[in-house]
């Protein structure tokens, strides 16, 4: 980028000694700190990384977040406005023109965010989007920083706490989004911010460097710059932990309502745990190891927390050694053998029953010449709605 005749390259014009030697030693720590501050390891980046979120935790997710994409252009206004050199000015509203789409505004980056929302998500009115405390909060604190007079401190607060981070923040999030089934060509705006903001950063670092003079440089642009990380970071950790609890919400809200869920006499379901006809949910023959059972559902259509289950396994065979999210209490209806858990071996007979703590390994050994039966009653309606706990993991085998 070619540069004019200003106190940014007349420090960076220094370059050869030593005094601009040991600027670049502080930007480079600068970029070190950043690299290792805490905001990588948030709650959301983690959750991205292994796959915890689905498309619909997603649609939360970034209903929130547009909240902050839709006033972007609005912390460069700001830095635009207090900045005195017209230089700086020029090249900050290149950035405002790009991110506005040039001549044609429905390019700009809040609009192309508003079509993800809309028709990758499924957010119909964004009018309508409600947007959290902890939101607006990190929305107004965003503003508020961007706004300072204090030049140095709003280019590092929005170059090395934002603009400097995006492509690496936005490459985490793609990953979470693609293991969520969202298709890579839906992605546009993302891809567009990992390819050209690390430009829009290197405008506004050189405005912060231009500032080298003061005695203050380093541990100014370092407050900033953990002010913006922290702010991020905070939020991101709010979404998932609000994210709980809208899943949670509908278990909490019939708790507390004290009132039965029971509309109709459609509500209320029996069933024989010995009669063979229920629908089947999974089950498994594998002759080298032993096992043969299939696994039968009970479905009752009120239950908000509890999954009761029938588990059938062939004379003298067994299920897999298995664990998961959910913790299961087993009623022996017919039949003998043994249970074992974390390689404790319990002896069974019929109307025994026995828990299966949370992701504790365990197994049933038929050890009797009939079919043995027995229910399993489990919290997996409940353990599933914490992040990170999908239905795959029911069965995480050993």
């Amino acid at each position: 980028m070619q540069v004019s005749e200003s106190s940014l390259i007349k420090s960076l014009d220094r370059l050869e000694i030593s005094e601009k030697e040991t600027l670049k030693d502080k930007l480079s720590t600068l970029k070190n700190l950043q690299d290792n501050h805490d905001f990588w390891n948030n709650s959301f980046f983690r959750g991205c990384k292994l796959g915890w979120f689905s498309k619909e935790d997603f649609k939360y997710i970034f209903s929130q977040y547009y909240l902050y994409s839709k006033n972007f252009t609005r912390y460069i206004a700001f830095l635009i406005a207090n900045c005195e050199s017209d230089y700086y000015r020029a090249l900050l509203s290149e950035n405002i023109w790009e991110e506005g789409g040039g001549i044609d505004v429905n390019k700009r980056h809040a609009e192309i965010f508003r079509v993800f929302l809309k028709k990758t998500l499924g957010i119909e009115n964004l009018d309508a989007i409600k947007f959290d405390t902890f939101t607006k909060y990190f929305v107004d604190q965003y503003l508020y920083n961007s706004a300072s007079t204090d030049n140095l401190k709003s280019t590092a607060f929005l170059s090395l706490g934002t603009e400097g981070i995006v492509s690496k923040m936005y490459s985490l999030i793609l990953e979470g989004m693609l293991k969520a089934g969202i298709q890579e060509n839906e992605l546009e705006f993302f891809k567009i911010h990992i390819g050209c903001d690390d430009e829009h950063a290197e405008t506004i670092e050189n405005m912060m460097l231009s500032y080298d003079n003061r005695p203050d440089w380093f541990e100014t642009c370092l407050d900033s710059m953990n002010r913006a990380l922290d702010l991020r970071k905070d939020f991101f950790d709010d979404l998932v932990n609000n994210l709980e609890k809208i899943k949670l919400k509908e278990t909490r809200e019939a708790i507390y309502k004290k009132e039965s869920l029971v509309k109709s006499n459609d509500d209320i379901q029996s069933y024989s745990c010995l009669d063979n006809s229920q629908e089947e949910l999974y089950s498994n023959v594998n002759e080298r190891l032993n096992i043969d059972f299939c696994v039968k559902t009970l479905n009752f259509s009120t239950a908000q927390v509890l999954d009761p289950r029938v588990v059938r396994i062939k004379a003298g065979k067994r299920n897999e050694n298995h664990k998961h999210a959910h913790e299961t209490l087993v009623y022996l209806v017919q039949g003998f053998g043994e249970a074992i858990i974390d390689d404790q071996i319990i002896p069974l007979k019929t109307g025994d029953a026995i828990l299966f703590p949370r992701w504790s390994m365990h197994q049933v050994h038929n050890t009797s010449d009939s079919e043995l039966i027995y229910l399993a009653v489990t919290d997996f309606e409940f353990s599933g709605k914490f992040n990170g706990i999908k239905l795959h993991d029911a069965r995480h085998k050993k």
